[in-house]
């Protein structure tokens, strides 16, 4: 460890790998040197880190006080039934304005004055979630901003029994016909009743004034232009003959690739490929999709984020070949002069909250909140090397820094990320709102508060974001008492989620998030249904998101479509001029119980039960063993998910919430643990890296001790002992042995 002084006499200890790190990579052409940076640190952890014991003290006394609230209803007679679930939600808002912990409900006025951002910002379209610690993924994250749509479609479910190995060229002429007919349908429509189909090459002309418009050629010689030709924004010539060119819809771009001679595949009508804007944002994740849990984990983390900002990262991809980051998209405009748009998608960048803690660096040998760590030096690498070069813009042209804050749970808490923001402006000489605040509506307490933390950010946002699992984890635990839980594949369409969407979008429209931001939707959790994902995520634009996440690239380019077909700023002036949905509190708060009957059959209740202990075990499995945040792995019913902490957290709270009301006992919780396991042994049997946990009877005699298991565990314990059910505590515990015990 580095030992400084800070002003006070305090001593701030830094981790080596960090300290170095730091010095030789972070400051130069910062202005600032190693030792400034780390007595910055030290000087804000000894300011704001009394604040963030307080906040953290009132959430645990809170749900002291709920639980509490709840216990003394059963003890009073009272047992939640689902025909008085809105009567008790009722009676528990008002237990809520009693204590103090919100005011009467009434209409809250906001208006938001974030200033004008970049341009991404006011377009509609899809938004990855990157693990930062995965250089390959991080460069494909940046690159995601464009990707073939051919591809995405070719690579799909979407008509599966066509088969693209054995029927190749089947599965390629529906990709064409399939495309041609979305692109006539909600992209462009050509004059005289042609469309893309009918076309075998195109051309440009010049017109009188320099400009250009372009045309489509058919078999037989017709020729039809744009019916809006300003939706042609340019093209790229090889010699004399058109290469490729570009239209606009709903603001997004599209890039059409053409064979020599400006022509389509005469066989199959396939242009050479068809390149469509897609992720437009791109949350860098030091959160969720991550497993940071020391200094070594946290400097090739941060590596890999300057690297990204710099726009000098490179990774080699699962086949071995080298990806770097894009170079801006550059062609002629229709108008005859050079244009060119960004090549990568605008990055933010998602620290921790505040409730964990680090010990990469102690004051006065405490350990220190890691968002200040992660605010402070993500701030410093994106204001200190976000120059842009000869082949692409900076990340952020208009000098912002995007901060995502994950589950923050009252607008006090708001206020406070605000004000330590305000504090590292002041330190590192910034100006005043260069670093926006992303509210991630995940918690209970920030739905509830969200028009109150909105004003207490009113500058600051670019976006606010639902996350179903989160926010339902949250759901759970604030509530356990009051009774057993629904199941989890009914929790989607409980009264408290469908309100909690509609909420969000209401509560951000009004406010006007959307005018200078992103009002944003959750996660596609299967990552390889895109079948259900094209038929169920265009519910997202439909219902005034202006963003939504995506697992990966190829789901962002699919997702794409459905900014296409959905104009989501007419949505939203739709809904600004409608009355307001009025969710109210009690919608809120209503407790999705369950009803007994779906568990009443034994081997249906343990069939549940499994499938949540199979899907804890198979997250926990590559985290703890590997250090792999977020994985795609087989659900119990052999279909791949993507898993992170918020999918832990839900299926942790719900047999948490099982067991302390009597539906599943302690042996069946490790019974299930059990079977889960082996069965996760044999969905893994022979992949790389996985190491068997249940392959011989003396480790299935100590299979409860096996780290893995013993965090899953863990994970269920704490979703009833801790104030939020945070799933942290087991993870980093678990790694960091896994870790120690390599070495």
């Amino acid at each position: 460890m580095t030992t400084l002084k800070l002003a006070s006499g305090a001593s701030i200890e830094i981790d080596d790998l960090l300290y170095l790190f730091v010095r030789d990579e972070v400051v130069p052409d910062s202005g600032k040197s190693v030792d400034e940076v780390f007595n910055i640190l030290g000087e804000l952890v000894e300011q704001f880190a009394p604040k963030n014991l307080e906040l953290l003290d009132k959430r645990t006394t809170r749900q002291a006080k709920i639980d509490e609230y709840y216990l003394a209803k059963r003890k009073a007679g009272w047992a939640p039934t689902a025909d008085s679930a809105s009567n008790d939600a009722a009676e528990l808002g008002k237990f809520l304005v009693d204590e103090g912990y919100l005011e009467p409900e009434s209409p809250i006025e906001v208006s938001m004055t974030t200033p004008q951002l970049d341009l991404e910002m006011s377009q509609n379209g899809p938004e990855l979630v990157t693990p930062v610690n995965i250089a390959s993924m991080a460069v494909g994250g940046a690159n995601a901003r464009w990707g073939s749509l051919y591809d995405a479609y070719f690579l799909s479910d979407i008509h599966s029994e066509i088969d693209r190995d054995s029927s190749r060229d089947e599965r390629l002429q529906m990709v064409v016909d399939q495309t041609n007919e979305y692109l006539d349908g909600h992209v462009a429509g050509w004059e005289n009743g042609l469309g893309f189909k009918d076309f075998v090459s195109y051309s440009l002309s010049k017109n009188p004034d320099g400009s250009f418009s372009l045309w489509g050629q058919t078999a037989d010689g017709a020729e039809a232009g744009l019916q809006d030709p300003n939706q042609f924004l340019g093209f790229n010539q090889e010699g004399d003959q058109l290469a490729e060119f570009f239209l606009e819809d709903n603001g997004m771009k599209l890039q059409f690739q053409l064979y020599d001679g400006g022509k389509v595949d005469r066989e199959n009508g396939q242009f050479k490929d068809l390149i469509v804007e897609s992720a437009v944002t791109n949350i860098v994740d030091f959160e969720d999709a991550v497993a940071i849990v020391d200094a070594e984990d946290m400097v090739l983390a941060l590596r890999n984020y300057l690297g990204l900002i710099r726009g000098d990262l490179q990774a080699s991809s699962s086949r071995g070949a080298l990806k770097a980051i894009n170079a801006d998209v550059r062609f002629t405009g229709a108008d005859g002069t050079p244009k060119s748009v960004k090549g990568t998608s605008l990055m933010s960048v998602r620290n921790v909250s505040l409730h964990m803690y680090t010990d990469m660096v102690k004051v006065d040998g405490q350990e220190i909140s890691e968002r200040m760590l992660g605010v402070l030096l993500t701030t410093l690498i994106a204001t200190s090397h976000d120059k842009g070069s000869d082949e692409r813009v900076p990340n952020s042209k208009a000098g912002y820094v995007y901060q995502v804050t994950p589950k923050l749970q009252t607008s006090e808490e708001a206020a406070e990320q605000v004000r330590f923001f305000e504090a590292v402006e002041d330190r590192l000489g910034l100006s005043k709102n260069t670093i926006l605040l992303g509210i991630m509506n995940e918690e209970l307490g920030m739905t509830l508060q969200l028009a109150e933390s909105l004003r207490a950010a009113q500058s600051r946002v670019f976006f606010t974001n639902t996350g179903f699992l989160d926010r339902t984890g949250s759901q759970i635990r604030v509530q356990t008492q009051a009774g057993p839980v629904d199941l989890r594949d009914d929790l989607t369409r409980s009264v408290f989620n469908t309100s909690y969407e509609l909420h969000n979008v209401d509560i951000s429209l009004r406010a006007g998030v959307h005018n200078q931001g992103k009002i944003g939707k959750g996660m596609q959790v299967k990552n390889r249904a895109m079948v259900e994902m094209m038929e169920n995520k265009i519910n997202h634009p439909r219902s005034g998101g202006n963003t939504a996440w995506v697992p990966a690239p190829n789901p962002s380019h699919l997702h794409s479509m459905h900014y296409h077909m959905i104009d989501v700023d007419q949505v939203q002036r739709t809904m600004e001029d409608s009355p307001s949905p009025a969710i109210s509190r009690r919608d809120l708060l209503t407790f999705p119980v369950l009803e007994p009957e779906k568990v009443a059959d034994p081997k249906a209740k343990e069939t549940l039960l499994l499938s949540y202990a199979h899907s804890m075990v198979a997250y926990v499995e590559p985290w703890v063993h590997r250090g792999i945040g977020c994985s795609g792995v087989p659900n119990f019913s052999q279909i791949e998910e993507m898993k992170d902490r918020a999918t832990e957290r839900i299926d942790g709270a719900i047999i948490a919430n099982w067991r302390l009301h009597s539906v599943v006992s302690q042996k069946e919780i490790e019974d299930a643990v059990k079977k889960a396991t082996e069965i996760l042994d044999q969905q893994n049997r022979g992949q790389p890296g996985y190491t068997p946990m249940a392959d011989t009877e003396e480790k299935r005699s100590c299979l409860l001790q096996e780290p893995v298991i013993a965090a899953v565990l863990q994970i269920i314990d704490d979703a009833l002992s801790s104030p939020s059910a945070y799933v942290e505590p087991a993870l980093f515990r678990y790694r960091k042995a896994v870790k120690a015990a390599s070495k």
